[in-house]
């Protein structure tokens, strides 16, 4: 249902404006004034990058938004978010000793790859299907396929556990890789399966 559009003094650049608008005079409150243009870099520069603005080149608003979006610290900042959802790590928590075999010595790999492919752009479905089966896609050469198959670390660099050819082990490392993809992906836990049927 559309609703008609309240009226307020206040003003505003949107239809969404004047409801919200509303609202706050209704409350009582006033608006924050509009903010500068060295708080908007500051903000914009601390979401895509992570990190403080750049000495300002007196560039555009917009022209400063797509040279973050350019920068290399993009990739960084946003792969970290994927980084936990696939649940990255170099090494176990639960090495004892100097045991290097439940080490990942080339887990940078995967982390320099979801970097990339965020400074790349590639789209959500085709960074889905490259971590999942790079190296099973028919229209994919070879040299791509190569290139890509650090991507194979979302799968990979799960735990490790002791004992590692036993049966019992290696079905509790697949789980892990299961609860993996579909906690990160479906929001679901599927994992469970393993022992519920509800």
């Amino acid at each position: 249902v559309r609703h008609a559009l309240p009226e307020t003094a206040a003003g505003g650049k949107a239809k969404l404006d004047a409801f919200i608008l509303d609202r706050v005079e209704k409350a009582g409150l006033e608006p924050n004034q509009p903010a500068k243009r060295q708080q908007l870099i500051r903000r914009v520069s601390f979401d895509l990058t992570g990190l403080p603005p750049a000495k300002d080149e007196g560039l555009s608003f917009e022209s400063y938004v797509e040279t973050l979006l350019a920068s290399p610290h993009f990739g960084e900042r946003w792969a970290r978010l994927w980084l936990d959802v696939a649940r990255f790590a170099e090494d176990q928590a639960h090495i004892v000793g100097n045991n290097a075999s439940l080490t990942y010595p080339n887990a940078f790999l995967y982390r320099g790859w979801v970097i990339d492919a965020y400074n790349q752009d590639i789209p959500y479905d085709q960074f889905l299907r490259l971590q999942l089966a790079v190296d099973m896609l028919p229209e994919m050469s070879e040299s791509e396929k190569e290139a890509h198959s650090a991507a194979l670390g979302f799968m990979g660099l799960g735990p490790k556990y002791y004992r590692r050819g036993d049966l019992a082990v290696m079905a509790d490392e697949w789980e892990d890789r299961i609860d993996t993809l579909t906690r990160g992906v479906l929001a679901l836990t599927v994992a469970c399966a393993r022992c519920h049927d509800h």
